[in-house]
């Protein structure tokens, strides 16, 4: 699902529209099997040991701001943090699929790229070797929204636990690199 928001000299805006509906149907779906109840194995979504899926987690909203030419980063409202202190943690076994919203100041005049506006790359001690593209299967999106100012992604949060580097990237200035601490999910 990379590069949803993208558009190639071939594809039309009808075909972009699709994808991003499809791919926002296929998000519906994952975290609405999410809300299933019953025995182990018994309906959709990961199970945990008393028979109970995952809850989707809490949206979390990452706000960018330029502050003294350096990009502050300020989670779910709280106060502007350094990118390599912005360390969202999602909580093994009780937090499911998470959206993260990711907005950008309107006045701030730097926009998503059109294309590759997320790298995600797994490791704990890995934030030194950035990797190009979505290189986790944790991730779903990203799909860029708004004129280019709110990028929309998803973390599943399933399987063994795992630290995600992220960068974001613009049309113009320096990426900026929080990091997501899955948990995990069995």
């Amino acid at each position: 699902m990379l590069g949803l928001s993208a558009r190639n000299a071939t594809e039309s805006d009808g075909m972009r529209a699709s994808k991003t509906i499809g791919a926002l149907c296929a998000v519906t779906m994952l975290l609405a099997g999410c809300h299933g109840h019953g025995p182990q194995g018994s309906g959709p979504g990961t199970q945990t040991g008393n028979g109970n899926p995952a809850k989707p987690g809490k949206g979390q909203e990452v706000e960018l701001h330029w502050v003294h030419n350096a990009w502050k980063v300020s989670l779910n409202k709280g106060p502007d943090q350094d990118p390599d202190k912005a360390i969202t943690r999602l909580d093994r076994d009780t937090v499911g699929p998470t959206m993260f919203a990711v907005d950008i100041p309107n006045n701030v005049t730097v926009k998503f790229r059109d294309t590759t506006p997320l790298d995600v790359w797994e490791g704990d001690n890995a934030k030194s070797q950035p990797q190009d593209g979505v290189n986790s299967t944790q991730i779903l999106g990203p799909i860029v929204m708004n004129g280019g100012k709110q990028l929309i992604f998803f973390d599943l949060n399933q399987g063994a636990a795992v630290t995600l580097n992220y960068r974001l990237n613009f049309d113009h200035g320096p990426s900026v690199d929080p990091i997501i601490g899955n948990g995990g999910h069995n």
